[in-house]
């Protein structure tokens, strides 16, 4: 008898390394979609799970082809698929690609829902840190601006990815080590928002798995799918995370 288990995972950067990093990584996707059509009722990616995303109308890299067809595999088998935008693939729209594709609920913004009876409060994670000052009120604004979206839409989608590639290179390392830093900003965001009534509140970006209870409740960061490969499962009993050896 199938089991109902609830999914999340963070931070693939799909098409980040090199290609024996990136086999690998799939290879180890591959063993979690598995879990997860054994197990699972629902699956909660939760941001940069491509380090590029854009939904252009009529392309798709065929980088991500692979992964895209697994997780169709899990849609038709009646697994429920939610995308939470992240910094490097916010740019997945209600009626985009993956949305069609996948039958996905994408989710732009933080979400509040209940599942399993407890109150999960879920988001990619980027620009809580008030110290993140530039990207919190400079960068984000600019590339979540519809103008600037309506713009880069009449850019070739090779030369998107490009330009995408020689951004995120640089970006991911300078996030990683910056976000060590902020590490105290998002506990205190994370107990705010339990003290409002979430029994866990779940992030990535990231790229540290951490859990840490507090009398209000639970705050999690998934960690990553690149270097940690870790992920969280949520029964009827309790939240675990779980590493893909």
């Amino acid at each position: 008898m199938k089991m109902s288990k609830i999914f999340f995972i963070s931070d693939a950067h799909l098409g980040a390394e090199s290609q024996q990093k990136e086999l690998d990584k799939r290879n180890k996707l591959y063993k979690f979609f598995d879990i997860v059509a054994t197990e699972g009722e629902k699956l909660f990616i939760l941001g940069d799970f491509f380090d590029f995303w854009f939904d252009f109308k009529k392309v798709i890299f065929s980088e991500y082809f692979d992964i895209l067809c697994e997780l169709k595999k899990l849609s038709d088998n009646g697994i429920e698929i939610h995308f939470f935008g992240g910094n490097h693939d916010w740019w997945m729209f209600e009626n985009g690609f993956l949305a069609k594709f996948l039958d996905a609920e994408i989710h732009p913004y933080p979400i509040l829902i209940e599942e399993k009876g407890k109150k999960l409060f879920l988001g990619h994670g980027d620009g809580i840190a008030p110290s993140d000052w530039g990207y919190r009120n400079i960068l984000r604004p600019i590339l979540r601006n519809k103008f600037s979206i309506s713009l880069f839409r009449l850019v070739p989608a090779g030369c998107g990815r490009l330009l995408s590639k020689l951004v995120s290179s640089t970006s991911k390392l300078y996030t990683e080590e910056r976000d060590l830093h902020f590490e105290q900003e998002y506990e205190d965001y994370a107990r705010e928002k339990l003290a409002d009534g979430a029994d866990f509140v779940i992030f990535g970006h990231l790229h540290l798995p951490i859990i840490k209870e507090f009398p209000e409740g639970r705050y999690v960061n998934s960690g990553d799918f690149y270097k940690h490969f870790t992920y969280l499962v949520l029964d009827d009993e309790k939240l675990e995370m779980k590493t893909i050896e």
